[in-house]
């Protein structure tokens, strides 16, 4: 009976140090693998914490996303100002509703006028050279203090004008500068042209055709008014010429005193 009783007691330790054995080596493999999972678990948690940038007084978080768009807007307002100015400076003064100011437009338009569209200086004058309408011979005087023939009247007259011999369609050219006064149709002189020269001085050209004029017109010295036409039944025997008398104050003068 001992000795079956001292082998159970000696199989029961066998078995119970086998049993604490695996407990032991059982408690070890569950608990290491925690502990290192803690470990690693506090390491990263550490990492975090270091990654993530700590508040300050200078600058908080919340301050460096307001300055960001603060800077952001600051920009645009600048890159606003900056296409203004370009804006400006590419189409010149503008008004409210961003169009070009009426006025600066119109006294642009009219210096721009004046200086390329001078008018003439209508001021003749005792001291006033003309110069000839058209180039020829002189086939009746001016004579107002004694008469002169008149070939195809067949008689003795006074002349208040010069006819000069021109062939038909020469040009004829004011002789001073003037303002076209009248444009009328006459037995003797046909298609007349009268020009105030100023100071109560007057041109009359006679025997035209073809005007290049018309009333009211500045006319400078020099330029085309028309051109020699065939003469009227009074100047048939003279042949086609250019009639030209001046008036002062409404009385004859002698043209051949102003031409050179």
């Amino acid at each position: 009976m001992m000795k079956n009783r001292t082998k159970k007691v000696i199989v029961n330790g066998v078995v119970l140090a086998a049993l604490a054995a695996v407990g032991v080596t059982a408690y070890q493999l569950g608990t290491t693998p925690v502990k290192q999972n803690k470990d690693q678990e506090e390491i990263r948690m550490e990492s975090v914490q270091n990654e993530v940038p700590q508040e300050t007084e200078e600058q908080p978080m919340v301050d460096a996303g307001t300055n960001r768009v603060e800077a952001n807007l600051d920009n645009a307002v600048d890159m606003e100002g900056t296409d203004a100015d370009l804006a400006a400076e590419t189409e010149g003064p503008a008004v409210a509703d961003g169009t070009l100011a009426d006025t600066d437009i119109e006294e642009e338009a009219a210096d721009t006028s004046a200086s390329a569209i001078a008018a003439p200086e209508i001021n003749f004058s005792e001291d006033t050279s003309m110069e000839w309408p058209v180039y020829g011979n002189i086939l009746l005087d001016y004579s107002m203090d004694q008469t002169t023939y008149f070939a195809t009247l067949d008689q003795y007259k006074l002349s208040p004008a010069i006819a000069v011999q021109a062939v038909e369609g020469a040009p004829v050219m004011a002789a001073a500068n003037g303002t076209v006064f009248s444009i009328s149709e006459d037995a003797q002189t046909g298609t007349t042209v009268t020009m105030e020269l100023g100071n109560g001085y007057q041109a009359v050209y006679g025997q035209l055709t073809n005007l290049e004029v018309a009333e009211g017109d500045i006319v400078e010295q020099g330029t085309i008014i028309g051109y020699v036409n065939a003469p009227t039944k009074y100047y048939s025997r003279e042949g086609s010429n250019l009639y030209f008398a001046m008036k002062k104050d409404g009385e004859p003068i002698d043209p051949i005193a102003y031409l050179p």
